[in-house]
C-alpha cells in the first residue's frame, strides 16, 4: 500500500495563504464615491475644453507630472517635454482640434485610481507652410488617472487605437 506524505504545516500555510490570495479583491481600498466620479469627469471636461479652446496650458493642468501617453505605433512618450514635442511640434506646424467628442463607456477604480474606457472622436486642421489637411478620427481610448497628495485627479496614463473602421 502506497502512503502519502503529509504536507508539513509551513507547506500548508503557504498553499492556504495562496488559495485566499487568488481569492482576494483586486481593487483594495475603498471604490470610487461618486464624488471621485463627478471629479473625474470634470477633468475629461476639462481636457476636451482645453483642447477645443487651443489651451496648451489647459491640456496640460489635466495631466499628472508624471504622465504617460501611449500612441499607437510609437513609443510611449514620458514626461512633459516628449508630449509637448509630440502634440506642440517646434516646427512650424499648427494643428487645431475643432470637434472633440469623448464617450465615457466604463469607469472603474478605487479612491486613488482609475480607468475610463471610451471612444474619441476628433476633428482637426493641420497647417504648415503650404500644406493645408483637415482630417476626421475615431478611436478607442483607455486612460488611468490618479488622485494626486492634493486630493484632485489627473490623468496618469493615456492610451488611444488606431483609427477605428467606419
Amino acid at each position: 500500500m502506497t502512503r502519502l506524505a503529509t504536507p508539513t504545516p509551513p507547506l500548508l500555510l503557504l498553499s492556504l495563504g495562496l488559495v485566499l490570495a487568488c481569492d482576494r479583491d483586486p481593487t483594495p481600498g475603498r471604490s470610487l464615491t461618486a464624488r471621485d466620479s463627478t471629479n473625474i469627469e470634470a477633468v475629461r471636461a476639462a481636457y476636451v475644453e482645453a483642447w477645443l479652446a487651443d489651451d496648451t496650458s489647459g491640456v496640460l493642468a489635466t495631466l499628472d507630472a508624471g504622465a504617460v501617453l501611449l500612441p499607437p505605433g510609437r513609443l510611449p512618450l514620458e514626461g512633459e517635454q516628449e508630449i509637448r514635442a509630440f502634440w506642440w511640434p517646434n516646427d512650424g506646424s499648427r494643428t487645431t482640434i475643432t470637434s472633440f467628442e469623448w464617450t465615457l463607456d466604463e469607469m472603474v477604480g478605487t479612491g486613488e485610481l482609475a480607468f475610463t474606457r471610451g471612444i474619441s472622436t476628433l476633428q482637426w486642421r493641420y497647417v504648415k507652410d503650404t500644406v493645408r489637411a483637415e482630417q476626421t478620427t475615431r478611436s478607442t481610448n483607455l486612460t488611468i488617472l490618479a488622485r494626486g497628495a492634493d486630493g484632485r485627479w489627473r490623468i496618469l496614463r493615456q492610451m488611444w487605437g488606431p483609427p477605428l473602421a467606419g
